[in-house]
Parts: C-alpha cells; sequence; structure tokens
C-alpha cells in the first residue's frame, strides 16, 4: 500500500513538473482576456483566450477547459497553450476559458455555470464571427473534462462533438488522498453516494460524437474510468470512440512526443469530421 500511495505522489509531482516550460512553436492567442459574462463574485474572472488560424480551414472551431484538479490551472497553461497554438496551426479558430476554482471563487457548480456561460458566449462569438454556432467541439482535459462532459450532457448545450482527455469521471471511485480531500472541496459533501450521482459516470450523457483519450499509465486518474465509461455510453448507443495510449501519463499534453503529437491529430480529426 505505501508502495502505491508513493507511485500516486510521483505522478502528481510529475504532472506538475510537466506544467513548466515553454512551448515550440507556440502560437500567441490573437486575443487576450476577453469576457465571457459578467463577473459572479470573488475569485477568478471569466476570460477567455483565442488563437486565430493564419488561414481559416473550416468554420469549426474548439473550445477548450484546462484541468487542474479543480484547485489550480488557467487557460493559458502550458497544455492549453499546446492545443490552442496547433490546431489553430492546422485552421480551426481555438478558444481557452478561465473558470472559479475550489478555494478561488467556487467549486463545482460555479465551475460549471462558467463553462456553461463560456460556451454560451463561444457559440455567439462564431455567429458574429463567420463560424458556424453549431459547431462547436468541446475539449476538456483532467477536470475539465469533468465539466466538459457534464455541461455537453445538458439539454441545448449546442456542443457538436466532445474530446475528454484523461477526465475523472466516478469522483466516488479515486483511491489514496485524492479520494479523501478532493471530492469533500469539490461538492461540499462527505457522502459517497452524492459524489457518484454528481461525476459525469451517472450524469446525463451528451450524445455528440464523443472521444475519450486516455493514458494506460495514468498514475492519478485510472484509465478503469474511461473504459467503464465508454462502455456506459455504448450501452445506451451513443456515438464513443476510446483511443487508450499505452504507456502514458496523466496530462501527456504537458511534454512534447509521440503522445501528445497523436492527441492533437485525433481531436483535430474528430473536430473536422
Amino acid at each position: 500500500m505505501a508502495e502505491v500511495e508513493g507511485l500516486r505522489y510521483r505522478a502528481v509531482l510529475s504532472a506538475l513538473l510537466s506544467l513548466r516550460g515553454r512551448v515550440e512553436g507556440e502560437r500567441a492567442p490573437a486575443e487576450r482576456g476577453i469576457r465571457y459574462r459578467e463577473r459572479a463574485g470573488r475569485g477568478i474572472a471569466p476570460r477567455l483566450d483565442v488563437w486565430e488560424p493564419a488561414q481559416r480551414a473550416s468554420k469549426r472551431s474548439v473550445l477548450l477547459v484546462h484541468g487542474g484538479g479543480f484547485l489550480f490551472g488557467s487557460r493559458d497553461m502550458k497544455p492549453m497553450r499546446v492545443l490552442g497554438s496547433r490546431l489553430s496551426e492546422a485552421g480551426l479558430t481555438v478558444g481557452s476559458i478561465d473558470y472559479r476554482l475550489v478555494f478561488r471563487g467556487g467549486r463545482i457548480e460555479e465551475a460549471l455555470a462558467d463553462t456553461r456561460e463560456a460556451l454560451r458566449y463561444w457559440r455567439d462569438r462564431c455567429a458574429r464571427r463567420g463560424l458556424d454556432p453549431e459547431a462547436v467541439t468541446l475539449v476538456g482535459l483532467s477536470a475539465g473534462a469533468t465539466l466538459a462532459m457534464i455541461v455537453a450532457g445538458e439539454e441545448g448545450a449546442g456542443v457538436r462533438r466532445l474530446v475528454s482527455a484523461f477526465g475523472l469521471y466516478e469522483l466516488e471511485h479515486l483511491e489514496g488522498a485524492l479520494a479523501s480531500v478532493l471530492p469533500r472541496l469539490v461538492f461540499r459533501s462527505t457522502d459517497r453516494v452524492e459524489w457518484a450521482r454528481r461525476s459525469p459516470r451517472q450524469a446525463s450523457q451528451p450524445r455528440c460524437p464523443t472521444l475519450l483519450l486516455h493514458g494506460s499509465a495514468d498514475g492519478l486518474v485510472p484509465v478503469a474510468q474511461a473504459r467503464r465509461l465508454a462502455a456506459h455510453r455504448q450501452a445506451l448507443g451513443l456515438p464513443t470512440t476510446l483511443s487508450i495510449y499505452d504507456g502514458a501519463p496523466h496530462g501527456f499534453f504537458n511534454q512534447p512526443g509521440e503522445h501528445a503529437t497523436r492527441g492533437v491529430r485525433e481531436i483535430l480529426a474528430h473536430a473536422l469530421d
């Protein structure tokens, strides 16, 4: 047990350290810090950044929701800059949002409200800017995948396609130190039945085509969560693709290499399909 806990702590440390550093070939956002709603209270401001392609390849667009375990992270953290740069380089318009975090303005309800409002703003912006508001791909990473899954499953969300990378789908099944702390902070409850009820696995499922990306060596969120979610969606007859990256850790967009390259390629193909 101690050895397993040690592996989890090393996975957390590795994920945090991999967020440091520059992005090779990084493209700067065309617009920074756009407000997508009026400020709804204390904490993180509702802002987004936008990457514009040099030459638009499609009227489709992508909206990114960052990870960070609901505790930290931002719209311009390293994986967001990786995806913003690479996807816009390929001809897509890309947005990346901030949302309220635990100890910084809210918990899951506030984070969901911000994600919902950002998506609504993004679709309105698409209509004004010559993009198709009905052709938005919502992309969430880690905790952002949790938020994206729930929001995309809500009636009238207007998400055409969804990508969920190394997401937390069953907060009641987290293991180790995270299990005793994170869900209580996120849900304001110690009841595991409540944690399960409000997790993506038991939420209303998005009807849109959904791509699940997960590493087989994820030391923070077991790949079994992605397998169970994929099986659940497929049993419901919902279009779902599960792509497991052999040997990939949690947060594999944080470092250049084959897993990040493959992930960008799969997201791009999914958004343009």
